[in-house]
């Protein structure tokens, strides 16, 4: 018979000093690729988030605090406001992993004893996106008592509700990776519809789909240029680069506009670029083929050039892509979630691959 999470006993045990542990694991200083609206975005909601053990610690943890943030790339709201809800936070220890949940509930918890971790107002406080990206942990959630996980006991399920929202939409910064087709991860980490100069507009495209981004395959990045009248934007610059933080000495983003590029920033340290034709449509990148290169994360933008007139213009967003691995991996999390909650048996789960919010626990791991 499995007992509570949380005893006195495991709670007096001296623990290693405190820290940080993010899931998906690699996400720290990474936007998420996706967002989730559940459960900050509604007046109520329900999640149960599954973590598989491994992501959290060897043997154990004490975890005392849960950590989100505001979504950077996903969805366009710019400055939620404040929000309060009456919540609680119950823990288990589960045999199902993030590949074998379901929808409903009762069936995910089975036998599983319940810890109670957190049980009354839940502040949501008004964020603003800061460039670059990820954004700030900005709600923090102390549980009381702190979450004893002992990985021996199965994985990690979290079931959040929360009722009597007040205020805007606040979507959380989030993840999605598929299931069964292999892929970089993609996300955008900069969008400015404004962004143009005398010699037009050009947008990037990584498409997500079977194969691309994939470690010993390429990385294709599309382009549009819409050129304006009377000006001929016959190449693309393209450039890949490590760090979207720093360019040398400048912290990134750096505006354009000075250089005549209204709304535009540089996005990414271009330390590799490539010339290609605005006919081409794109520019494939060759990607190692050493294991070691799988989740080494890319930031890619352009330019645009009118060689003629000695014009050009930057892209108007840029993205980030963590290189694929050949082979699908097992889900890091996976999470249930029902928006207006009021006691539906279950929630929604993707059918294609494992979604949840990018989350923080800080405790000590072992």
């Amino acid at each position: 018979m499995r007992t509570p999470l949380c005893t006195a006993a495991l709670l007096a045990v001296a623990v290693p000093a405190q820290s940080l542990v993010v899931v998906p694991n690699g996400y720290e200083n990474l936007e998420g690729t996706s967002a989730s609206r559940t459960p900050f975005g509604w007046t109520s909601g329900r999640i149960q988030y599954l973590v598989d053990g491994s992501q959290l610690c060897q043997t154990s943890a004490v975890i005392t605090n849960l950590r989100l943030r505001l979504d950077g790339g996903n969805f366009n709201v710019d400055a939620p406001v404040a929000k309060t809800f009456q919540a609680t936070i119950d823990a288990y220890e589960v045999p199902i992993t993030p590949s074998t949940m379901v929808a409903t509930w009762a069936q995910n918890i089975g036998t599983a004893v319940p810890t109670n971790v957190f049980s009354g107002p839940l502040q949501v406080p008004a964020a603003t996106r800061v460039l670059p990206y990820p954004n700030p942990w900005t709600i923090d959630i102390p549980l009381n008592p702190p979450l004893v996980y002992l990985r021996a006991n199965g994985n990690l399920l979290l079931d959040l509700v929360v009722t009597g929202g007040t205020g805007d939409n606040w979507p959380a910064d989030g993840f999605f990776f598929h299931a069964t087709q292999p892929r970089g991860e993609v996300t955008k980490i900069q969008e400015d519809s404004a962004c143009a100069s005398p010699s037009g507009s050009l947008s990037i495209d990584v498409p997500q789909t079977s194969g691309n981004g994939v470690v010993g395959g390429t990385l294709r990045v599309n382009h549009t240029v819409t050129a304006a009248a009377g000006a001929v934007v016959d190449q693309v610059f393209h450039v890949l680069s490590l760090d979207n933080r720093w360019s040398g000495a400048l912290a990134l983003p750096v505006p354009l506009t000075a250089l005549g590029a209204s709304s535009c920033l540089l996005n990414v340290d271009p330390q590799l670029g490539a010339l290609v034709a605005t006919s081409a449509g794109a520019q494939l990148w060759t990607l190692p083929n050493t294991a070691s290169a799988v989740g080494v994360p890319l930031f890619t933008q352009a330019l645009a050039i009118d060689f003629a007139a000695g014009g050009f213009v930057p892209s108007r967003n840029s993205f980030q892509v963590r290189i694929g691995a050949a082979v699908p991996p097992a889900g890091p999390a996976q999470m249930v979630h029902q928006s207006n909650y009021v006691a539906q048996n279950g929630g929604a789960l993707s059918p294609t691959g494992y979604f949840g919010i990018v989350l923080g626990f800080v405790g000590a791991f072992q």
